[in-house]
């Protein structure tokens, strides 16, 4: 209730969600994989933005869209979109970019567009497809979806590593890479979201061991503060 009274001062849009359903999206170490948190998020903006009567269409996709829920502003839609989640299971290879540019071309008309990604896949051609999108008028948002344990790297002792979406095994004992693979991964990290400010994309990195209802406390933070300006 709380959340939909701060949705009110917002007039009408239209939303577009993307879920990566790829291989990776499916590493958990608490109590959701990313995939299953990043469902749970799309279902809840979902939600709000059918309460607002603004319109909503979801997209699910790896290499290319596996399920799509087309662009409706029905309270009914909620229902079909939750069943389409929770139908849909991980698949492998991602292409995200691929994906963006395609969006791009489809999308008709201006909006916003939901990107829910751990953005495992080049982050050049990623950023591309952003950028395609801000280039066709449309408002972007990332939610950087990520495990605390590829946050933290907190790996003990002898450890093999299962390779994600084609990539092979590795045996290793993290200690000894703790410190290389922080700072590489950090660097990915502020490649992505600096190229996300570059073209004034809202970035919000989330860790999935976090409470969902911070996540979207931000996002509506967000929201509220720039309705006023684009709508």
């Amino acid at each position: 209730r709380y959340f939909i009274k701060q949705y009110e001062q917002e007039t009408n849009y239209i939303a577009n969600i993307l879920l990566d359903g790829s291989e990776s999206m499916q590493y958990g170490s608490g109590k959701y994989t990313k995939l299953q948190y990043a469902k749970m998020m799309a279902a809840c903006l979902s939600y709000l933005i059918l309460q607002q009567r603004d319109a909503v269409a979801l997209g699910i996709f790896d290499e290319e869209m596996r399920d799509y829920a087309p662009r409706s502003d029905s309270k009914n839609t909620i229902y079909q979109i939750m069943n389409r989640l929770a139908a849909f299971e991980g698949t492998e290879k991602t292409n995200i970019a691929g994906t963006l540019h395609d969006l791009a071309v489809q999308l008709r008309r201006k909006g916003i567009v939901i990107i829910i990604s751990d953005f495992f896949d080049d982050e050049e051609e990623i950023l591309d497809g952003i950028q395609h999108l801000r280039f066709g008028g449309h408002e972007v948002i990332v939610f950087h979806t990520l495990d605390s344990d590829e946050l933290d790297f907190p790996f003990q002792g002898l450890v093999e590593f299962q390779g994600l979406e084609g990539v092979p095994k590795v045996l290793t004992r993290p200690r000894e890479i703790r410190e290389t693979y922080r700072r590489v991964f950090g660097d990915f990290l502020t490649r992505i979201r600096r190229g996300c400010e570059r073209n004034h994309v809202h970035y919000v990195q989330i860790d999935t061991s976090k409470s969902l209802a911070q996540v979207l406390s931000s996002y509506l933070t967000f929201r509220l503060r720039t309705a006023k300006s684009k709508y």
